[in-house]
């Protein structure tokens, strides 16, 4: 798979014109293909990705097949980028395609909905290994104009969606289980009985949003988040500790007394995708007159405590903000988790609540959170001295953090500064985005 993905992009590359091949790589991809004076073509390319690795080509494939429309060139790439990943059996595929019975498509065309995804221009070859008909034909004959000649096994056959990349079979089920392809009880059985299938293998359907008040189902790992969804955020704590009242209990929402100018108070709703940075800069430009990314930003670093905190805090940025562009999680320092409106001196007859704030925290896809914790020394001592009750008190608030379905993620502060702290907390986020299929 490797050398065809080579091969793919080489020859895509190699079909340009020199002049396209000094501007269209770089638009697309952001490839530089460099220009030497007597360089051929294929020289040329064979320069720009001399030193790529196989992840590289494959985003480079991915970026040239969504501006092409080219499947092969897509398919290619999120082969080798699933190559590390829990596979999608064969029998699971088989399975799914039987619960599917003789209807992929519901009440859309079935050419319609597979065309999407799979090349159907290529002529099939007869009993008698003549070649006619195009696929897009025998599937409109056998399923749409007929339907039941062919079971949704035997389209997945002719397809490839028993070999395909499990991005583009996943894709597949999403649009079986559209609501312009099934609503009502019917979309609801068949997302039962797929699901039933697809955990087998560690996959599932999930309900990332509404069309019209109709579910819309996604294709996602099976993660174990956090139940419930969040609805306030208080963050980015400088100072004493705010204030906080109902506005309205019924609805949750809360109202800062006083102390307002210590916190920030996200309180839009946080869907299945979790919170993006660019719609925290979205709000924040709403709530603050003049306000833009790097004021933001500003305001955020105003809440670190610690040199290694705005190490990390910086470097996440630095690394990842062009990378990921519209897609990048947002970064929430100083979170509070547990809201105390008490103060310690006030409590008489109990203990205050553990854990009341986090270093960090992000809101990843499917209910994902993910708590990330600087540890000075004040996490393992008291006045000073080292102190087991402190370092006890600090392990049980993480058990129960991650009995609830958070992730956490301890730093030394000596991690964050000083010589590889940059290579130590892109390689930290780098492995943390794989895991969460966070592309970059």
């Amino acid at each position: 798979m490797a050398g065809d993905l080579y091969g793919l992009v080489a020859g895509l590359l190699q079909g340009m014109t020199h002049a396209q091949l000094s501007e269209e790589p770089q638009r697309v991809a952001g490839l530089v293909v460099p220009y030497e004076e007597g360089l051929s073509k294929r020289q040329r390319v064979e320069k720009a990705l001399a030193n790529l690795t196989q992840e590289q080509l494959a985003h480079l494939a991915l970026k040239f097949g969504a501006d092409r429309c080219g499947i092969p060139l897509d398919e290619a790439g999120r082969k080798v980028l699933e190559a590390n990943d829990p596979p999608l059996t064969h029998i699971t595929r088989r399975d799914v395609a039987r619960a599917l019975g003789d209807d992929l498509a519901g009440e859309r065309g079935t050419v319609e909905v597979v065309g999407r995804y799979f090349v159907l221009s290529t002529p099939i070859e007869d009993f008698l290994g003549s070649r006619g008909q195009s696929l897009r034909d025998q599937i409109d004959r056998y399923m749409d104009r007929n339907p039941g000649d062919w079971s949704v096994e035997d389209l997945f056959s002719e397809i490839g969606a028993f070999d395909c990349s499990r991005a583009r079979f996943g894709a597949l089920l999403e649009e079986a289980v559209h609501p312009l392809s099934r609503s009502g009880d019917d979309q609801t059985g068949m997302v039962i009985a797929l699901n039933k299938i697809l955990a087998r293998d560690g996959y599932e359907l999930v309900q990332e949003g509404e069309l019209s008040g109709h579910p819309i189902f996604g294709f996602h790992p099976i993660l174990r988040g956090v139940a419930g969804r969040p609805k306030n955020l208080i963050f980015a704590s400088r100072g004493p500790k705010p204030e906080i009242g109902f506005a309205d209990a019924i609805n949750n929402d809360i109202v800062i007394l006083s102390g307002e100018e210590s916190c920030l108070v996200y309180d839009r709703p946080i869907g299945a995708s979790g919170l993006l940075w660019s719609e925290l800069v979205s709000w924040w430009g709403e709530l603050t007159t003049r306000a833009d990314a790097a004021k933001l930003g500003a305001r955020l670093q105003e809440s670190l405590a610690s040199d290694a905190e705005r190490k990390l805090f910086a470097t996440y940025f630095k690394a990842y903000r062009s990378a990921l562009g519209e897609a990048l999680p947002a970064l929430l320092p100083q979170v509070y988790l547990h809201y105390d409106p008490a103060i310690v001196k006030t409590l008489r007859h109990r203990l205050p609540l553990p854990r009341q704030r986090m270093d960090f925290l992000m809101l990843l896809p499917n209910r994902q959170r993910i708590v990330i914790e600087v540890d000075g020394k004040h996490h393992f001592s008291e006045n000073d001295l080292p102190s087991l009750k402190v370092y006890a008190d600090m392990v049980s608030a993480d058990r129960e953090l991650r009995l609830a379905g958070y992730e956490v993620y301890r730093f030394g502060a000596n991690e964050l500064v000083g010589d590889g702290a940059d290579a130590r907390i892109t390689d930290f986020f780098d492995k943390l985005f794989r895991l969460h299929r966070i592309r970059q």
